[in-house]
C-alpha cells in the first residue's frame, strides 16, 4: 500500500541558506561595531592617560624650578681648583644657555655633612631641546666628582630666556652676575624665566626676592 506524503507545516521548516547567512551577516557587523567602539574607548584612555602623564611632569618640573629660585641665596661659589669665586647669581642663559646660582635651605640626605647649601645648574641644550638640571651638593667642592649627573626636566624646548629685574632705574636685564659697568647686588630683586615648549607652549615663571 503507498502511504502519501504529508505536508510539513510552515512553522516547522528550518532556515534556508539565504537566510542562514543573512543572519551570520548581522551577527559580523555587531562584533565589527562592537570592536570598534571598544578600539576608540582604548584609544580615548590612552590619550587621557597620556595627558594625565604630561600634566603630572609638567607640574613637577615648574614645583622643581620655582623652588629653587625661591631657595637662591647671596652665596658665591667656588669652583673645584678655582682661582676666583663665581657670582652668587649668574645668568649666561643668551651665550650658553645657562643658568646658574647658588641655594640654601635645601634638604639634605640624613647623616650626611652638609649645611643645605647647594649651586644649582639649570641647561637649556638648544641641539636637543631638553632642558637640564644639574647640582653641586656644596659650594666649595673638593673636586668635579662632587659635581652630580645632569637630569632631564623638559623635553622639546625651543628657547630659553632669562631676565633679572634690577630695580625701577634699570628695569629687567640679561646675563646677571656677568661683567658689567654698574655694580649688583648678589640676588636681583626678582627673576623671570619664560621657555617655550613644543608640548606646553609658552611658559612663564618668575620669583622675586
Amino acid at each position: 500500500m503507498t502511504v502519501a506524503p504529508q505536508n510539513i507545516p510552515a512553522d516547522d521548516r528550518g532556515l534556508t541558506l539565504l537566510e542562514l547567512v543573512a543572519v551570520l551577516s548581522i551577527f559580523a557587523m555587531v562584533a565589527v561595531m562592537g570592536l570598534q567602539a571598544l578600539g576608540g574607548m582604548m584609544r580615548a584612555r590612552d590619550r587621557i592617560a597620556d595627558a594625565d602623564h604630561k600634566a603630572a611632569a609638567l607640574s613637577r618640573g615648574l614645583a622643581l624650578l620655582r623652588n629653587d629660585l625661591k631657595s637662591a641665596a647671596p652665596r658665591a661659589f667656588w669652583p673645584p681648583e678655582g682661582t676666583e669665586p663665581e657670582p652668587a647669581f649668574l645668568d649666561q642663559s643668551a651665550d650658553e644657555g645657562v643658568l646658574v646660582f647658588s641655594t640654601s635651605g635645601q634638604p639634605v640626605l640624613p647623616g650626611v655633612q652638609a649645611a643645605g647649601l647647594s649651586r644649582v645648574i639649570w641647561r637649556h641644550d638648544r641641539k636637543s631641546e631638553r632642558l637640564m638640571r644639574q647640582v653641586w651638593p656644596v659650594l666649595r667642592p673638593a673636586s668635579e666628582d662632587a659635581l652630580a649627573p645632569e637630569t632631564e626636566i623638559f623635553d622639546r624646548i625651543a628657547g630659553f630666556r632669562v631676565s633679572a629685574y634690577a630695580g625701577p632705574e634699570e628695569g629687567w636685564v640679561a646675563g646677571w652676575g656677568l661683567p658689567g659697568p654698574l655694580p649688583r647686588l648678589a640676588l636681583p630683586e626678582a627673576v623671570e624665566i619664560q621657555f617655550d615648549s613644543d608640548i606646553y607652549g609658552p611658559l612663564r615663571v618668575v620669583v622675586s626676592y
